[in-house]
C-alpha cells in the first residue's frame, strides 16, 4: 500500500530550493534504496509471519531505469552516498547491473549494500566489479540452531559470503547484528571476537518497532545493558566512547585492531544528525523510518512526470522531515514494516 504525505503550506517554497535541507538545517546528502520487498529469510524483527506478510505485486516494485533516474536527479541536489537495501538486494536479478547504472552517475561518491550474505559467495565479485564500494552484513547469531529458528535460513551460506566478500577486496566489511534479549545478547563477546578474527566492524543495533506482530518491550536490551557485560567490558574501551550525532557510536577494542559499533534509536536518538531520505521498492520516498508519510515517486513518473517534478518531490520530501522520529508502531494503524521501507 502507498502512503501519501498530506500537503503542508511550506510545499510552495520547495522549487526555489537548490540542495535537499529540511526545515531543521539538515543537510540531505544519504539515499537509501529498497531494490526489492522479498527476503529469502524471515527474521523475527524485519518480516512479518507468513499469514500477514504479502509483498508488493511485481509491477508495482520500481524498474533499473526508474531507479536510475531517481538517483540522477537525487545526486543533483547533492546527494552523494547511495546504498541498496531490501528485503534482500540479490534476490533482485540482474542486480550487478543496477549497480554498475548507479555507479556511473556523477557525484555519487559512495555505493553500498546491505546483504544477509547468503548469494554473496555467488555475486561478492560481480558486484565489486560492477563499481560497488562497500557492502554491511547482518550477523545476528553464531550459533547454527538460532540462526535457523531466528531466520529460517541456514549460517553456512552466510559464512561463505562474509568470505567471499572478504576476497573480493570490500574494505570495510562491516557485520550488523540486531540485539534481541533472551534470544542473541548473550552472544555480543563471541561475535565481537569473530569480527575481530576476520579483520571486520561488528555494530550492535537495538531493536526497534518496527513489524507487525513484534512482541519489542519482551525482546528489547539496551546498548547501555549490554556494556554491563563484563565478558563486553574486557573486550571494548568504554571510556572511549565517541560522541556526536552519527547513528554509531564506537569503541576501540582493547586488545588487537579495530572497533566495535553500538547504533541506539531507541535509548539515545540521533535524529538531529540525519541525513538520510529512503526509497521504497514501490516508489515512495520517505523522509524519516518510522513516519509513514511518503511521496510517490512511483506513479508521478508513470504518469509522465518530468525530471524537474522529481526534482520537487525530493525537496518537499526534505522539508516533511520530522524533528524526531516517533517509534510507535501500532497494528491498528497503517504502519509499514521493516521489509517494506527498506533495511
Amino acid at each position: 500500500m502507498m502512503f501519501e504525505a498530506s500537503p503542508v503550506h511550506f510545499f510552495e517554497r520547495a522549487p526555489s530550493q537548490t540542495e535537499l535541507i529540511d526545515r531543521f538545517a539538515r543537510k540531505l546528502t544519504y539515499l537509501r534504496i529498497s531494490v526489492t520487498d522479498r527476503c529469502n529469510m524471515r527474521c523475527d524483527y524485519c518480516r512479518p509471519s507468513a499469514d500477514a506478510y504479502q509483498a508488493e505485486p511485481r509491477s508495482h516494485i520500481l524498474q533499473f531505469e526508474e531507479i536510475e533516474r531517481i538517483v540522477e536527479v537525487a545526486a543533483s541536489l547533492g546527494v552523494s552516498k547511495v546504498r541498496i537495501t531490501g528485503g534482500e538486494p540479490l534476490v533482485r536479478r540482474d542486480l550487478p547491473k543496477l549497480i554498475e547504472k548507479i555507479a556511473s552517475i556523477d557525484d555519487i561518491t559512495d555505493l553500498a549494500m546491505t546483504s544477509n550474505a547468503t548469494y554473496l559467495a555467488k555475486h561478492a565479485q560481480e558486484l565489486k566489479n560492477a563499481g560497488l564500494n562497500r557492502i554491511n552484513i547482518s550477523l545476528d547469531t553464531l550459533n547454527p540452531l538460532r540462526f535457523q529458528k531466528l531466520t529460517g535460513g541456514e549460517l553456512a551460506p552466510v559464512l561463505a559470503g562474509i568470505q567471499a566478500t572478504k576476497n573480493a577486496g570490500f574494505v570495510p566489511i562491516k557485520l550488523n547484528t540486531v540485539l534481541m534479549k533472551g534470544i542473541n545478547d548473550d552472544e555480543v563477546a563471541d561475535l565481537i571476537d569473530f569480527a575481530s578474527d576476520i579483520g571486520a566492524t561488528i555494530r550492535f543495533i537495538e531493536l526497534m518497532p518496527m513489524k507487525q506482530g513484534l512482541d519489542w518491550e519482551k525482546h528489547y536490551i539496551s546498548i547501555d545493558d549490554v556494556l554491563a557485560q563484563e565478558n563486553v567490558q574486557a573486550r571494548v574501551d568504554i571510556a572511549l566512547m565517541q560522541t556526536g550525532n552519527t547513528a554509531a557510536r564506537y569503541l576501540p577494542l582493547k586488545s588487537g585492531k579495530g572497533d566495535v559499533g553500538f547504533i541506539m534509536p531507541m535509548s539515545e536518538r540521533f535524529c538531529e544528525g540525519c541525513n538520510r531520505l529512503r526509497l521504497t521498492a514501490d516508489g515512495g520516498l520517505r523522509s524519516c523510518l518510522p513516519a509513514d508519510d511518503q511521496l510517490n515517486l512511483r506513479d508521478l513518473m508513470r504518469n509522465g512526470g518530468s525530471d524537474e517534478d522529481i526534482r520537487s518531490t525530493f525537496l518537499r520530501s526534505a522539508l516533511i522531515k520530522p524533528e524526531v522520529g516517533i517509534y510507535n508502531f501500532d497494528g491498528d494503524t497503517e504502519k509499514r514494516s521493516m521489509i517494506h521501507i527498506g533495511g
